[in-house]
């Protein structure tokens, strides 16, 4: 029994001598990794191109902010652009001539917009145009320009 305990002693001690061992070859290991990681293969180390990143990334944030006010205001505008246009080729004098008199209505998304009409004859060419507001103008207008602010405004497959 005296002779047990020295050896059990010398066993536990023996262990945790390996076990010493083992950790401080983990510790260098580990050192080792974030010595590289730190200073970089490259010749940059982590600090500095994480810094990179997030300087990258507060421009591109900036970058987006910026595009959705544009987007935002273009989404505003957008009912206000022209968005409808329709055409009416006619003949104005039943007896003579051909389709060379036209009527063009151009609107927006409400629409507004004008009526362009275009009289041709033999000796001279007159362009009326008439305001259209809510796809009426206070203007009388004709059946073709009627006819072409309905078709300027029928939907599009």
């Amino acid at each position: 029994m005296e002779i047990i305990l020295p050896i059990v002693l010398f066993l536990i001690v023996l262990g945790l001598a390996g076990w010493i061992a083992l950790l401080e070859w983990r510790h260098r290991q580990l050192a080792n990794a974030f010595r590289l990681l730190m200073t970089g293969r490259g010749g940059s180390d982590l600090e500095a191109t994480l810094l990179d990143f997030v300087t990258r990334l507060n421009h591109n944030e900036q970058l987006t902010q910026a595009m959705d006010h544009r987007v935002t205001d273009l989404e505003v505008k957008q009912p206000y652009l022209v968005q409808h246009v329709g055409v009416v080729r006619f003949n104005p004098f039943a007896d003579k001539g051909g389709d060379q008199s036209f009527v063009l209505a151009i609107l927006d998304n409400h629409a507004d917009g004008v009526v362009l009409s275009s009289l041709h004859t033999r000796t001279d060419v007159r362009v009326y145009a008439k305001p259209v507001v809510g796809g009426q103008s206070t203007y009388t207008l004709t059946a073709e320009e009627k006819e072409a602010i309905a078709r300027a405004m029928k939907p599009r497959a």
